[in-house]
């Protein structure tokens, strides 16, 4: 008995053992599983981790070095102002006393003998001329002062002769002085040129001259640079070589003969002689024969300021009217002394130098 009865709790034992390892395998298979997933979750933390250790390596790159700190922190030189005044502080901290140009984040100053800066003035210094504003900031480029725009180089030179510059893309034309033109209309050896509001400059085009044959005897005349054929041939004396023998009004009178119409013109003797400009100011008032200017047109007559000048239409492009006048250009300029010559000119149809045009019958 005791036999059997250990024999049954072996077999019960071996059935229990049997049953806990057949309950066991599916466990262990999800734990295997589950150790798979779990892997492939490590294998993300790293993939994140490493990322974030490539943030943090940029981070560490854009931390500057010791050398880079140490020369942000240094000291540098800057414009300081003190009451009314400004002044260059050096890197040093002092206050520059010594005259002379400084330049602080791109822009020139001009530190007077003591240590204040030029400011809000025109001054020269070894016989060039800077224009310094408010700020002492010495001006370049192209730039507005005291209502008329001005050119200084990129070294604050200021351009007092007369001739082009270029400045960001466009054209300007400084006249003598140092003022750009703007809203006229002017010419540079004899080629016919606009400036617009903003004193960018285009050329104009030159008028065929409406088939006009005085014109085209005025346009062989462009570039003489004396009036003695017409003075000459109009008062029959000798002729002075200098702008004090008036010859413009002679020199329209003379192309109208030269182009066989002087008859049409001659009428105007009654009120004086054709080297006079009143005379034809006078005939054109006494006949009519003033016309809108914005209809001139080649061979019309066109006189300017109180009678002072007179010179003849070549035609009109756009808002211009193109002249070509004898006894004018800069060396025409009263007292000059120097002869006047034959040009072409240039001006708005709205000039307020343009008395008026006059059209002969």
């Amino acid at each position: 008995m005791k036999s059997a009865t250990t024999v049954r709790v072996k077999r019960t034992l071996m059935a229990l053992l049997l049953m806990f390892v057949i309950s066991f395998v599916p466990v262990f298979a999800e734990t295997e599983s589950q150790t798979e997933n779990t892997g492939d979750t490590a294998a993300t933390d790293v993939t994140v981790e490493t990322g974030e250790t490539g943030q943090a390596a940029e981070i560490q790159q854009s931390i500057p070095t010791a050398t880079e700190q140490k020369a942000a922190a240094a000291p540098s030189a800057s414009i300081i102002r003190k009451g009314r005044y400004y002044y260059y502080r050096k890197a040093s901290g002092k206050i520059r006393k010594k005259a002379g140009f400084v330049t602080v984040d791109g822009n020139r100053y001009y530190v007077r003998k003591g240590g204040k800066i030029r400011t809000g003035k025109t001054f020269k210094i070894k016989k060039k001329y800077y224009r310094a504003n408010k700020y002492g900031v010495i001006m370049t480029g192209v730039y507005s002062w005291k209502g008329n725009l001005y050119y200084s180089s990129s070294a604050g030179v200021l351009k007092k002769k007369a001739g082009f510059v270029h400045w960001n893309g466009n054209s300007y034309y400084v006249k003598k002085g140092g003022k750009i033109a703007v809203n006229e209309g002017f010419s540079v050896n004899n080629i016919p040129y606009g400036a617009d509001m903003a004193g960018c400059a285009t050329m104009l085009e030159i008028p065929e001259g409406d088939g006009s044959p005085v014109v085209q005897a005025a346009k062989a005349q462009v570039g003489i640079m004396t009036g003695k054929t017409y003075w000459v041939w109009y008062f029959k004396t000798k002729f002075k070589n200098t702008d004090r023998t008036p010859w413009c009004g002679a020199f329209v009178a003379w192309c109208y003969n030269a182009a066989g119409l002087y008859e049409k013109i001659t009428v105007a003797k009654q009120f004086g002689n054709l080297g006079y400009v009143p005379s034809y100011s006078r005939y054109a008032d006494k006949y009519g024969k003033w016309i809108n200017r914005a209809e001139a047109k080649g061979g019309d007559i066109i006189v300017f300021g109180r009678n002072t000048h007179v010179g003849l239409v070549e035609g009109v492009t756009g808002e211009y009217i193109i002249t070509i006048e004898g006894n004018a250009g800069p060396t025409a300029a009263i007292g000059s002394g120097k002869p006047g010559a034959v040009v072409r000119n240039a001006y708005r149809i709205d000039s307020k130098k343009i008395k008026g045009v006059i059209r002969p019958d």
